[in-house]
């Protein structure tokens, strides 16, 4: 992929309007991961959903480093790239086995981060928390080129609304495919009951990262 540039003065104007498009796809996709998570929790039965409000989890600032345009334009250039199921087809959840604490915490300290570059409108940050697969899946739906749009990704943009809280992360397992998984319980300021999700984690190169993130519905419980 190359950056979509304007070559010479009659291109100006198509180039401009090609720009905005791709601005506006890759806005889109950068909200889509986040806002799905709500989409997903709002219109599912409330088969997860607690109607108590648990203490929120304290969450850190935004500090991981940035996936650059490089590195994004060189994964959706990739051929080979093994992405994870979007759902488990219906099936219930695999139980696996306590992880231990260390790497619970390592879980949790993720999903803080997560939610904290979420909040603060910083996309780029947030995907470096995501496994190149996982995020192959979610940003080769929009085609195109990307370039420019980068810039925008890169000026952190916070929501004017209040910002979404983690309340609980739990169950966290170590899975019979080799991932871990856990149920993170998220309250987001346009929904009215707290909603749990299902984060799945991989290890590349000795470090724990998101490879995917299931809604209410898409999957079942005993």
């Amino acid at each position: 992929m190359t950056p979509l540039l304007c070559r010479d003065a009659q291109e100006v104007t198509t180039c401009s309007e090609g720009r905005k498009a791709t601005l506006t796809g890759i806005r889109r996709i950068a909200a889509t991961i986040f806002g799905l998570v709500v989409v997903w929790g709002f219109t599912a039965a409330p088969v997860l959903s607690t109607a108590a409000t648990p203490t929120p989890v304290p969450t850190p600032g935004c500090d991981v480093p940035a996936r650059t345009a490089d590195e994004i334009t060189a994964l959706l250039a990739s051929t080979s790239v093994a992405t994870p199921a979007a759902t488990t087809g219906g099936q219930t959840l695999p139980a696996g086995v306590p992880a231990d604490a260390d790497v619970a915490a390592t879980m949790k300290r993720i999903v803080q981060l997560w939610i904290a570059c979420e909040n603060a409108g910083e996309p780029l940050r947030a995907w470096s928390l995501f496994s190149d697969g996982y995020l192959y899946r979610l940003l080769s739906r929009q085609g195109g080129s990307y370039g420019e749009a980068f810039q925008s990704l890169a000026t952190p943009a916070p929501s004017a609304d209040k910002a979404a809280v983690i309340l609980a992360v739990k169950g966290e397992r170590l899975l019979p495919d080799g991932r871990y998984g856990a149920t993170v319980t998220v309250e987001y300021p346009s929904v009215p009951m707290p909603k749990q999700f299902f984060f799945f984690f991989t290890e590349i190169d000795g470090r724990l990262v998101i490879d995917g993130i299931l809604g209410e519905i898409s999957f079942s419980v005993p």
